[in-house]
């Protein structure tokens, strides 16, 4: 069972952060984390930890190893392992993992779906 992040991103420990003064929209892949400061919209497929800061804005269809959520994301979300909504985030979105975790169940808006245990999916 995977653990809620409640310290501050260690930021050296993420491959990849896009800032907060970077806006992207397209197709966007990459086989590490990544840290998502600015504004983002498209398709991400990302192979390991997806973060979104909050400071970011979301706008996508993704899919990642494990999701965590500090920002705003509207769109659709699927993970292998796990996603979570952090307090003080907005999402309107649609959730796939085996494990969602919802702090604060009054920023969620859209569809949790939990598609079971990560070693048999």
């Amino acid at each position: 069972m995977s653990t809620v992040q409640k310290s501050v991103i260690n930021e050296e420990e993420i491959d990849t952060v896009l800032e907060s003064d970077i806006q992207f929209s397209g197709s966007l892949e990459t086989a590490k984390s990544l840290l998502v400061k600015g504004r983002l919209s498209g398709t991400i497929t990302c192979g390991d930890d997806f973060y979104i800061a909050a400071t970011a804005l979301v706008d996508a269809d993704i899919r990642s190893n494990r999701i965590i959520i500090r920002g705003r994301l509207k769109g659709h979300a699927v993970a292998t392992e796990s996603i979570q909504v952090l307090a003080g985030s907005l999402v309107e979105a649609s959730l796939e993992a085996p494990e969602i975790i919802i702090e604060n169940e009054e920023q969620f808006k859209g569809k949790a779906t939990i598609t079971g245990n990560a070693e048999n999916a």
